[in-house]
């Protein structure tokens, strides 16, 4: 009895060591992932899947396209191990706006402008990760006249958004290349676009898609100057309308997730620029642009792109510059600080 009572304590003294030893290399493999997946302070992982699911809202048009590719990898469940994601498209500033300063959407698409806006209206709880879009107002002309800006002269010409950035950039470069005697009559939008391309209007500036609705109607009508282009001209940076905006908390709590998701945009804008045609399907299955073949058109002139960094800061910085003294209230009242431009930390920066 005494020698099988002994055996039995032995094996339940081996067996409780090799709990102990299984136990203690769990614990160090889970610190060593967590070192190793997140340095950041009170970011919070699920442990079992490591997934965070982060909500992104954008306005519809030039300004969403660039993140279709990545819609459709997370309709599939194919996006990076670490984020799936939580869409929300809109026609409404409004809309965005508030969801986003009530914390109901992460990150958003929106202009720069108003991302500054934002800035100012947060007391700089607003910073801007990246630029994706370059501007969509091209002057169309029914008619073959308009070889370059000097010819806008003496001509009365339509445009939209009076009050607006569309005004601002225009009157900039007008002024910069010593464009006079120029009548500008504001329309709305679609209102304009109608009635290019009834043939009502010889000469009028139009963002896409609408500008390439108008082309489509009227074979006589067609693309003659880039604003995008002139802009560059004139001032020597390119035109940063269009952006990636998210609240500083947020940023600094997650910087992996959102790092994972700066690069699946990245790679998002890419594939929307060398497909065109998938992409043009994608806009109208999630009703950014609604209509392919319009989408296939526009795209090529939306102007995406993927800036960060120092061409960010200085580039947006000149583009803001210019609005204020066109209008401080197009950006909230005063220039953001250096603090408006969000800097990841290098393991997090995007690779290009």
């Amino acid at each position: 009895m005494k020698f099988f009572r002994l055996i039995s304590i032995l094996l339940i003294s081996i067996i409780t060591l090799s709990f102990a030893g299984c136990s203690n290399d769990e614990e160090m493999q889970i610190e060593i992932d967590d070192s190793i997946s997140d340095e950041a302070e009170n970011e919070t992982v699920t442990e079992t899947n490591h997934v965070s699911t982060v909500t992104v809202g954008t306005l519809k048009g030039p300004t969403g396209i660039g993140l279709l590719h990545l819609m459709e990898l997370n309709e599939k469940g194919e996006t990076y191990e670490y984020n799936s994601y939580k869409f929300m498209t809109t026609d409404s500033t409004d809309e965005i706006v508030a969801k986003f300063l009530n914390n109901e959407v992460d990150i958003v698409a929106i202009p720069s402008n108003l991302a500054a806006t934002l800035y100012n209206k947060t007391n700089g709880n607003v910073q801007i990760a990246a630029i994706n879009t370059l501007g969509a107002l091209n002057v169309l002309e029914n008619g073959n006249t308009i070889k370059s800006l000097k010819d806008l002269s003496g001509k009365t010409i339509y445009a939209t958004s009076k009050g607006a950035v569309p005004e601002y950039v225009l009157n900039y470069i007008l002024k910069t290349n010593s464009v006079e005697n120029v009548t500008v009559e504001y329309k709305e939008p679609s209102e304009l676009s109608s009635l290019m391309a009834a043939g009502e209007v010889s000469i009028g500036i139009l963002p896409e898609p609408q500008a390439s609705i108008a082309i489509s109607k009227n074979e006589n009508l067609k693309n003659v100057i880039s604003i995008t282009d002139e802009w560059k001209k004139a001032s020597g940076c390119v035109m940063t309308t269009g952006c990636i905006a998210v609240k500083k908390d947020y940023a600094q709590k997650h910087p992996r997730v959102f790092g994972h998701f700066l690069q699946e945009c990245y790679d998002s804008i890419m594939y929307a620029e060398k497909n065109i045609s998938e992409t043009s399907e994608l806009s109208e299955k999630f009703k950014i642009i609604p209509k392919s073949d319009i989408a296939e058109k526009a795209i090529p002139n939306c102007n995406l792109v993927y800036i960060d960094g120092d061409e960010m800061k200085t580039s947006t910085m000149k583009f803001l510059s210019e609005l204020y003294n066109s209008n401080p209230d197009s950006i909230g009242g005063k220039l953001p600080g250096d603090d408006f431009f969000y800097t990841p930390k290098e393991k997090y920066a995007v690779k290009k």
